[in-house]
């Protein structure tokens, strides 16, 4: 059995796993279920929120150690559960380490949805959620047009690979200059409801429930950062939505 093989095929699911917003914990139990099934007994992995080291130990090829980084994330739940499968089948005898690797790969190149149900999806996630926040009609259709033009924005800049907090920032103030335009031309009745319904699909729930997964784990590090991830992208679509408000009432806008 190669284990320098196993070693990458280990740390290319952990990497691509944690490219793809998959918590750490789940990531360090998934290695070690790889690495059991494979007979090494001594083994180390270290898995942070941006990068993945795993150190090997066996008689055959001494101490081998893989170092990963993961500078940029994305939410891909389809990848999570493709890797997943692709593990499984591995430790099921029915795929070798570099088969496996590739069928990883093939994943990765998989397509992903086509850009209009990108953009749809950002409308109507934020449109039913304003009505689940108790919005009228007219705040629905008001939320479907701001959410859309708010995934556009949010995709061009993430295609330009423009830094999180910016995009979140632009999110931010693209929802509540609209909110408050198209209330001014009688496309609303609730401001709040708007605002607050078509950021949801912007807003950071994943990160804030990986923090508390990884604490309650004991990986207090990577908890500590993932919360700090959630309050900063929290604090950029805040500070977006505020400066909407302020440049709409120094172009006279009226306050709604």
């Amino acid at each position: 059995m190669n284990n320098r093989a196993i070693l990458e095929f280990a740390v290319t699911v952990g990497e691509r796993m944690l490219a793809n917003g998959c918590g750490t914990h789940r990531i360090e139990g998934l290695i070690k279920k790889i690495l059991g099934n494979c007979q090494l007994k001594n083994y180390e992995i270290f898995v942070t929120t941006t990068g993945i080291v795993v150190t090997i130990d066996s008689e055959n090829d001494g101490v081998i150690t893989m170092v990963k980084q993961v500078p940029k994330k994305k939410m891909h739940t389809e990848h999570i559960s493709l890797i997943e499968d692709v593990v499984n089948s591995f430790i099921a005898g029915e795929l070798t380490a570099q088969e496996s690797i590739k069928e990883i790969h093939n994943v990765e190149a998989k397509a992903t949805y086509p850009y209009w149900v990108t953009i749809i999806a950002f409308g109507m996630a934020g449109a039913f959620r304003t009505l689940m926040f108790g919005g009228q009609i007219i705040d629905g259709i008001s939320s479907l047009i701001i959410g859309m033009c708010m995934g556009i924005f949010v995709q061009a800049l993430n295609s330009n690979n423009t830094f999180t907090f910016l995009v979140n920032c632009c999110g931010g103030f693209v929802v509540g200059f609209m909110s408050v335009l198209l209330m001014r031309f009688g496309i609303g009745c609730t401001l709040d409801k708007i605002i607050i319904g078509t950021l949801m699909p912007i807003a950071p729930g994943v990160p804030f429930v990986h923090s508390v997964n990884d604490i309650l784990h004991g990986d207090y590090s990577s908890g500590t950062t993932r919360a700090y991830e959630a309050l900063l992208t929290a604090a950029a679509i805040g500070t977006g939505v505020s400066f909407a408000m302020i440049i709409w009432k120094m172009l006279g806008g009226a306050t709604l």
